[in-house]
């Protein structure tokens, strides 16, 4: 499915001391959605880290999904 260039996307990554580089954990829709399942992840467990990344499907010319930061947690 392609995104229209006013479609967003909002991906969640955890990060914990442990891991080498944080998963993506999640993406959704609506940028609440996000944000209320990143705070139940650092609910869940006081190590995590989250950061929540806005894109629309855009590339760059390197082929590397362009993302803007929204929120870190």
């Amino acid at each position: 499915m392609k995104l229209k260039k006013e479609d967003k996307m909002y991906q969640v990554y955890i990060d914990k001391p442990s891991y080498f580089e944080p998963d993506m954990a999640g993406e959704f829709k609506d940028l609440e959605d996000a944000e209320k399942f990143a705070e139940q992840q650092k609910a869940e467990d006081s190590e995590v880290s989250y950061t929540i990344e806005e894109t629309n499907g855009c590339v760059n010319s390197y082929g590397e999904q362009i993302t803007t930061v929204v929120k870190r947690g």
